[in-house]
């Protein structure tokens, strides 16, 4: 099966994903995982796995004391439905996913979008598991037509060039968004005006605040904090 193909199958619209790509980077599939790669560098490329690698042994781990599912649980509910409004490459779905919570995520690039629909593939193939329910779009859209328990907000950090420290799924996840805009303030206002109980915005640990309300409460790290707004 050729690339075309595969994105077909997975009922994606391929010249959309390929129109979609900058101009340095491209796509590829081998041995049935779908890569986005550097043009000049095919050393450099990333894939959605959640089957092998950190991602997956991270969520085997004990991860109810992780400060993102201690910011988004809420303990009166047996079961909480939850909108990742900015899914990425899908970590922090599948932490709470693997957690127990019932986990919509949007992405809004089209090649982010397939390499996620790609990794929830193969993890439902080997694993039985459906896995997150993934929607491709924008996710204020969605707050106003669907009602969730949590909204969960991730908005890309602040860019910082030619840093040793960033790995290269980020590398190349910040070029695929390179005209991206910063749009951290609109989501969290959008997200607070929606019918969910409470809203947890990620943000870098010394960052200044979004909006001059105050959080109900925060879980701070070493790189970042959670900020929780409880509205019910």
């Amino acid at each position: 099966m050729d690339l075309k193909q595969h994105l077909i199958q997975m009922g994606l619209n391929a010249d959309l994903i390929f129109n979609s790509l900058p101009e340095h980077l491209t796509l590829s599939f081998e041995d049935g995982v779908l890569f986005v790669r550097e043009q000049n560098n095919s050393a450099i490329k990333v894939h959605v796995d959640f089957i092998h690698g950190p991602m997956a042994y991270r969520a085997s781990r004990h991860i109810g004391g992780e400060h993102l599912i201690k910011a988004c649980n809420i303990k009166s509910l047996d079961s909480c439905s939850i909108l990742d409004a900015t899914c990425g490459m899908g970590k922090d779905s599948f932490l709470l996913y693997k957690a127990g919570f019932k986990v919509t995520a949007t992405e809004q690039n089209p090649v982010v979008h397939a390499l996620l629909s790609d990794g929830l593939s193969r993890f439902n193939k080997q694993t039985d598991e459906l896995g997150f329910k993934l929607m491709q779009g924008d996710s204020v859209a969605v707050m106003s037509e669907q009602v969730f328990d949590v909204i969960y907000l991730d908005p890309m950090f602040p860019v910082k060039t030619k840093s040793a420290k960033t790995k290269k799924d980020m590398q190349l996840f910040q070029k695929l968004h390179h005209d991206a805009q910063d749009n951290a303030h609109d989501l969290l206002v959008s997200a607070l005006q929606s019918k969910c109980q409470r809203v947890v915005i990620k943000r870098p640990i010394h960052a200044k605040p979004l909006i001059s309300r105050k959080p109900t409460f925060q879980m701070i790290g070493k790189t970042c904090r959670f900020e929780a707004f409880q509205l019910v």
